[in-house]
């Protein structure tokens, strides 16, 4: 078995993961091994090997979040059916997915279709279910309502975008560039604003006599987000899923207090401890159905074996790349 394992936290992740090689571990009781078929690198695994994610690293830690693969052994008290079933491992940053094997409780994984595409079914667990979660669990939405997003050309966003359009809902995308712009319009945003100088004058004019019930915001940049709550109506909600500027997202005062904005946050990791598993399978099996139709997706810039970690890494940093970057850990599990 090989897999990726963090050795030391904080700096160039390249430096501070190695690849491994020994024996397969043996399921124990309430346990399974999974072969792994693929697994992304997400901005969230980088966090973490960095130690600025809300799991902090115990050395050595078995990288890998989230991915997809076939169940190859069961432990004891695991029903021996699930032996060659497809499931997708949900992200617990305790059980590593960049490897070729690996043991995680039966309780971590969800069944998916055989028919759904491996890279894709990769990256259920985490983006995917964040953008549901951002539509159904914070506001009652209803067709025709309008929800507003920054960080809109990333992974999540296209989800949220996919996800709205089927439901009904409108979307007022915001993104830093023009190519981004046309990407979002393709994914079929209703509105698409740049960001700038009058931001919020911009969005407003845009909109029209229409306001947001709700904004998803990802950038965590303060002054973005002060303009783009003058769209959010009175008693509307805020809801910050991500912060890729590192600081924290600010709801002015009048908007706080005078129009009861709310500022409320999304963690997948709380929702996947404080959600039951009935309500997991339902939404992880309607998420899965719709990846299989291929009515949501992600772009994939590039796939590469465990061997070629470094550049994987390197390339799943790059600020403008096109789409994720996914380990394939053997050859023959794509080929299935």
């Amino acid at each position: 078995m090989k897999r990726i394992v963090l050795t030391a936290v904080g700096g160039d992740v390249a430096d501070s993961v190695s690849l491994e090689a020994g024996a397969g571990a043996s399921p124990a009781t309430g346990e399974i091994v999974v072969e792994i078929e693929a697994a992304p690198v997400n901005g969230a695994d980088v966090l973490f090997a960095l130690g600025w994610f809300g799991v902090y690293p115990d050395v050595p830690a078995e990288m890998g979040a989230e991915g997809v693969g076939r169940v190859v052994e069961v432990g004891e008290h695991v029903d021996s059916a699930l032996v060659g079933q497809r499931v997708a491992i949900l992200p617990s940053f305790r059980f590593g997915t960049w490897a070729t094997r690996t043991v995680v409780p039966a309780r971590n994984v969800v069944p998916v279709p055989e028919d759904a595409d491996a890279l894709q079914l990769a990256m259920l667990s985490v983006n995917p279910a964040t953008a549901y979660a951002l539509l159904h669990d914070y506001v009652e939405l209803k067709p025709g309502d309008w929800v507003g997003l920054n960080l809109a050309n990333s992974a999540v966003g296209h989800y949220v975008i996919a996800l709205a359009r089927r439901a009904g809902f409108k979307t007022l995308a915001v993104v830093r560039r023009e190519e981004a712009a046309e990407q979002v319009r393709r994914l079929g945003a209703d509105l698409v604003v740049l960001d700038g100088d009058d931001l919020g004058q911009r969005v407003g004019q845009a909109l029209g006599e229409a306001k947001l019930r709700v904004l998803f915001e990802g950038t965590g940049d303060p002054g973005q987000t002060a303009q783009l709550v003058s769209a959010v109506e009175d008693g509307g909600t805020v809801v910050a899923f991500s912060s890729v500027t590192g600081q924290s997202p600010v709801v002015p005062l009048a908007d706080l207090i005078y129009r009861g904005v709310s500022l409320r946050s999304f963690f997948i990791l709380s929702w996947l401890r404080n959600t039951p598993r009935e309500q997991l399978e339902r939404v992880y099996g309607e998420l899965s159905q719709l990846i299989a139709e291929g009515v949501i997706s992600a772009a994939v810039q590039a796939t590469y074996p465990l061997e070629d970690y470094r550049k994987a890494l390197h390339d799943a940093q790059t600020t403008g790349r096109t789409g994720k970057v996914l380990f394939v850990p053997t050859t023959s599990a794509l080929s299935r």
